[in-house]
């Protein structure tokens, strides 16, 4: 049995972890190439990415209008919440594997840059 603080010590801080999240976000990197900017594994750096994510999306609140829809709250609410701050937009397209179903195809291919993309909008 393995004591307590046994075991191989992480070789990325807590730091270096949530930079290689954001990176991900942001950037849409492979895991390969992650790996390579942090000096780990593509599986280490996968399974980081992995772990924040969760922690991310159970700690941070969802976007405003999703919990309008979500609390059935109307308009009104939503109009006189969004004069009260100032709003920063940021959006990037993330490149994605082509989908099989040609649905899928049509709804991820962007004319522009001929390539499946997804759009990904950050509001603060």
């Amino acid at each position: 049995m393995i004591g307590a603080g046994g075991g191989a010590k992480p070789k990325l801080s807590v730091e270096d972890q949530i930079v290689l999240t954001l990176i991900y976000l942001r950037q849409g990197v492979t895991f390969q190439i992650l790996g390579l900017m942090f000096e780990v594994s593509e599986s280490k750096a996968n399974n980081v990415f992995n772990y924040w994510q969760k922690i991310f999306r159970d700690s941070l609140p969802s976007n405003l209008l999703e919990q309008v829809k979500i609390n059935g709250e109307n308009e009104e609410v939503l109009s006189k919440i969004l004069r009260e701050y100032e709003l920063i937009v940021d959006s990037a397209e993330q490149g994605i594997p082509r989908p099989k179903d040609y649905e899928e195809q049509k709804k991820f291919y962007s004319g522009k840059k001929k390539y499946h993309r997804r759009k990904n909008q950050c509001v603060t």
